[in-house]
């Protein structure tokens, strides 16, 4: 008799500690939260208790973080065996403005791009001129003899008359945080026929994107959903002297089956930055505003990734000039996401409107913000080459996350360890 107790005992605890398991499995590895929120924590069949800093609640494994912070929940045996880890993010309250307005992004304030450096045929031979004056591919030429550089016409405009064969020409250059001045003297190509430096020269503009939001307080704003890759298309490319512009969109490529669309914007080269960069992510450019674009759209709460639904939802964003509209979407799939990651939701744009414009997505729309139940919950990022009317999204959380915003709040506190020891208890 005393060994059927045994056995009996003994399968209750194999089954709550497999019931358990399989609820530890399931919990993802990092969760965000806002401040105020109701507890959060997986439903074990054993009562838990929770120690460090902040309490939770007894039996549930409950997390009642009243500040924000980092927070990691470490469940373990009896404080002995370790099980599973889970990083809470508990972020204040957020409201953003959406943008959906469009912009273009330029790799510096002002100058050309150093696209590469090309060799010169001379009578002697090939020659490297700014190669061997120090030139590198990616540097910024600002001024030449002291002639400030705006933009890539007139650049090569004012190079055409500097360049005098024998005659050193003094060139003001960025190079990340560094000014330099380098010295070269063009050389007579002898197969063009005129003197040349051997700079292959790029405009500062890299395109025409979506700024998805902005927050009100600090100024940081967040674009793209996704980075902007160098010409290889392996690396980030270098923004530290990266600026934003306020963009007009003067006519659409309508996307097709196997072919892309495009916005097409112009944004005056005289015009002030709208604002500076600070970060070129997997999740979007980051930054700062200068000042606010011309049309503000009243705030919204930003939504978690769990809050988002398979379901309708909208976009705002910009076919003509520079009004900001809004148009149906269609959220079809969710991924779970424990990191980081631009590619988070399948999205399908249902808006007649918009498709008679665009076919779909198309390039510079890569930004545009996602509105679901009032709140912000995504970005535009990728189109399907073969499936225009569909794509991919982020979610707003990893864009806020990625920002740098939750630093400037006050509130934001750092990582805290908070560990969740749990015991057996056949009470529930």
């Amino acid at each position: 008799m005393t060994k059927k107790i045994a056995v009996c005992l003994a399968a209750l605890v194999l089954l709550a500690v497999g019931q358990g398991m399989q609820a530890l499995l399931l919990l993802p590895a990092e969760v965000t939260r806002f401040e105020g929120e109701q507890s959060w924590g997986p439903d074990l069949p054993w009562a838990v208790k929770l120690v460090g800093e902040e309490r939770g609640e007894e039996g549930g494994g409950s997390l009642n973080a009243a500040k924000a912070g980092c927070y990691r929940l470490s469940y373990s045996l009896l404080g002995l065996l370790p099980l599973r880890q889970v990083e809470v993010t508990v972020i204040p309250r957020l409201e953003l403005i959406p943008s959906g307005h469009s912009i273009g992004v330029k790799l510096a304030e002002s100058g050309v791009i150093v696209a590469g450096l090309d060799s010169i045929m001379t009578g002697a031979g090939r020659a490297e001129p700014a190669k061997d004056s120090g030139f590198k591919a990616g540097d910024v030429l600002l001024a030449v003899n002291g002639i400030e550089l705006k933009s890539l016409g007139q650049a090569a405009a004012a190079l055409e008359d500097l360049c005098q064969e024998g005659v050193k020409l003094d060139c003001l250059v960025v190079r990340g945080t560094e000014r330099l001045t380098l010295s070269v003297t063009p050389i007579f190509d002898v197969e063009l026929k005129r003197p040349r430096l051997g700079l292959l020269l790029k405009d500062t503009a890299a395109g025409v994107g979506t700024m998805t939001f902005y927050h009100e307080k600090t100024g940081y704003f967040g674009a793209l959903g996704h980075m902007i890759t160098d010409e290889n298309g392996g690396k980030a490319a270098d923004l530290r002297a990266g600026r934003i512009v306020e963009a007009s969109i003067v006519s659409i490529r309508r996307g097709q089956q196997g072919k892309p669309g495009e916005k097409q914007g112009v944004f005056g080269e005289n015009s002030q930055p709208l604002g500076v960069i600070k970060s070129n992510t997997e999740l979007g450019i980051f930054g700062l505003l200068a000042r606010k674009p011309t049309a503000e759209i009243p705030p919204l709460p930003l939504g978690l990734k769990d809050q988002v639904k398979v379901g309708k939802a909208e976009i705002l964003t910009v076919i003509e000039g520079d009004k900001v509209e809004s148009f149906a979407i269609e959220i079809e799939k969710l991924f779970v996401q424990n990191q980081p990651a631009c590619k988070g939701m399948v999205i399908k744009i249902t808006d007649p409107k918009l498709l008679a414009a665009t076919g779909g997505i198309v390039q510079g729309m890569s930004g545009s913000p996602i509105i679901q139940g009032g709140k912000i919950v995504g970005a535009v990022t990728h189109v399907f080459i073969n499936e225009p009317k569909r794509g991919y999204a982020c979610f707003a959380e990893w864009m806020v996350i990625k920002s740098g915003l939750l630093s400037e709040i006050e509130s934001f506190s750092p990582p805290r360890l908070l560990e969740a020891v749990f015991f057996f208890c056949f009470s529930k």
